[in-house]
């Protein structure tokens, strides 16, 4: 927080605030058989995460370890495996001759991008009916893909049906 000269404050968030001891995680299971510095727990940006906006407060996804590295979260374990399946995989690939990868990329989860069109308009349109996809349409100005959604606010019908999908 930093003052203002008319008495107001500015928040302020810089990058090194996205790493950050916690001081004590001997709540955790044995945490009162530890040393204290061996009871800390560390949490950390997890950068292959995008930040998310739930509830109307910034998230950012993030990995808690303990001192001695053991996994204090369920995100830790994932991040594991994601590691260990793409060193197995490259391994593979290199087994069938591809000598030029250099990464394998996981994802988790429903697909990352996808449209909500209101049952009306949809049922309107033959392809969305027959095949489940958009098969024709106007493409996008060179350059201008949709870029303007990404900062855009959510329509209120949206967030709802997105908590809604939550629960």
């Amino acid at each position: 927080i930093s003052p203002t000269p008319d008495g107001g404050v500015i928040m302020e968030f810089s990058g090194k605030e996205l790493v950050k001891g916690e001081p004590d995680a001997s709540s955790f299971p044995s945490g009162g058989i530890r040393a204290t510095f061996e009871a800390r727990g560390y949490t950390a940006w997890d950068p292959t995460s995008f930040a998310f906006i739930k509830d109307g407060a910034l998230c950012i996804p993030t990995a808690f370890c303990s001192y001695t590295g053991e996994a204090l979260d369920k995100k830790t374990p994932l991040l594991r495996s994601m590691e260990a399946l793409d060193k197995q995989a490259l391994r593979i690939l290199r087994l069938f001759g591809n000598t030029t990868a250099k990464k394998v990329l996981t994802t988790v989860g429903a697909e990352q991008e996808y449209f909500l069109i209101d049952k009306a308009l949809h049922d309107r349109r033959k392809d969305l009916l027959y095949t489940g996809r958009t098969l024709f349409g106007a493409k996008p100005p060179k350059g201008q893909e949709l870029e303007d959604h990404y900062f855009g606010a959510l329509k209120q019908r949206i967030v709802e049906y997105m908590k809604d999908l939550d629960t």
